[in-house]
């Protein structure tokens, strides 16, 4: 196990009761899946129980999976109590504009989740962004999709108005029918974005809210800034930084060190020695991302393995069936009839993810 796991951001259990819920309601093994995701079966009963981020979004990934709903995330969001998100929700509703409520979700949502950021400016859109601190970007769908989609759901609640985003990107690819999405978000969705974003005209900040409650927020505000001075952030770690950065750039074959390096604010020469400091170098952190995209790419038989080739940034299919046979000890073609066969890749032999 990666070093610091013990120190890995936490979030309010919500998200992950509202899923158990979902579990629970087409009649499967709740206790199971929680447990296999890290996560206590005693989070159904406490409401103030906080849980590892990570192991939230694992949570939700086999939830999903168990009840048979490709779009979990996005149909939790739409449907349940917006009340249930506690003082969080009331901060951001008690606001006198969009603009307000929005700056408090992305200056209070390390309070509610350590392992996201918000953040929101206003040029020529109103542009709302949405990071993983300390968790990788990789592992997620339906957690993000959930948290862009409430936010939009908020902001039409709060405003009174059916809002139209301008722009919609998720980092992560989706198969299968985005209708529904579509319909909701009435506008196209991007998958495969650099970045998971959601933008709107610039004067939807001005909108005045008819939730607003100026005595309350005020009183909310000061709680909040409390919390937040009290509260010891987990720093990002500087792996997934690196791996959050590589994976929007994978599919356009521009990964390498300077360029990643870059992206972070830092030299390349900077980069590897800080790598160097913990144990890893950039190669070493690049070969095992894709592996790990590599098998979640397999389990959509809709991608053929040119296409998976691509995503991950190669640029010849042998060059992968290569790397893959080094990761897992057999073809691709091999792993995705394993998949189809037991829901899972298991090696072959003895085969080391670590070397480049």
């Amino acid at each position: 196990m990666r070093k610091g796991l013990a120190a890995l951001p936490t979030a309010v259990g919500v998200l992950s009761r509202l899923a158990a819920e979902r579990v629970i309601q087409a009649g499967k093994d709740v206790d199971t899946l929680l447990r296999k995701a890290g996560l206590p079966s005693t989070l159904l009963n406490d409401s103030n129980m906080r849980v590892n981020a990570r192991s939230q979004i694992e949570f939700l990934n086999m939830a999903a999976e168990e009840v048979k709903d490709n779009l979990l995330g996005f149909h939790i969001a739409q449907e349940f109590d917006l009340r249930e998100l506690g003082s969080f929700y009331y901060v951001m509703a008690s606001s006198e504009k969009l603009g307000d409520a929005i700056t408090r979700e992305a200056h209070y949502s390390s309070v509610v989740n350590e392992g996201l950021r918000v953040s929101c400016h206003k040029t020529n859109v109103f542009t709302i962004d949405f990071e993983y601190v300390g968790v990788e970007r990789h592992l997620d769908r339906h957690e993000m999709e959930f948290w862009i989609t409430c936010t939009l759901r908020k902001s039409r609640f709060f405003t009174n108005r059916g809002l139209t985003p301008t722009y919609v990107g998720f980092i992560h690819r989706h198969d299968g029918d985005l209708s529904e999405m579509e319909r909701y978000y009435a506008c196209g969705i991007n998958f495969g974005a650099p970045a998971d974003r959601m933008s709107f005209e610039t004067q939807v900040a001005d909108l005045p809210l008819v939730t607003a409650d100026p005595y309350l927020n005020k009183f909310l505000v000061e709680d909040y800034e409390k919390a937040i001075a009290k509260r010891q952030l987990s720093r990002n770690p500087l792996r997934t930084r690196v791996e959050n950065a590589i994976t929007p750039r994978l599919p356009h074959g521009n990964v390498n060190i300077t360029s990643i390096a870059s992206d972070l604010g830092m030299s390349p020469r900077t980069l590897s020695r800080r790598l160097a400091e913990e144990g890893l170098t950039f190669s070493m952190i690049l070969d095992e991302l894709r592996s790990v995209l590599a098998k979640n790419y397999l389990q959509n038989s809709d991608l053929s393995i040119s296409q998976i080739t691509w995503l991950l940034g190669y640029s010849e299919a042998s060059s992968f069936v290569h790397a893959f046979q080094r990761w897992v000890g057999m073809s691709p073609t091999d792993a995705r009839r394993q998949i189809h066969r037991t829901g899972q890749v298991a090696h072959a032999g003895n085969h080391s993810q670590s070397q480049p």
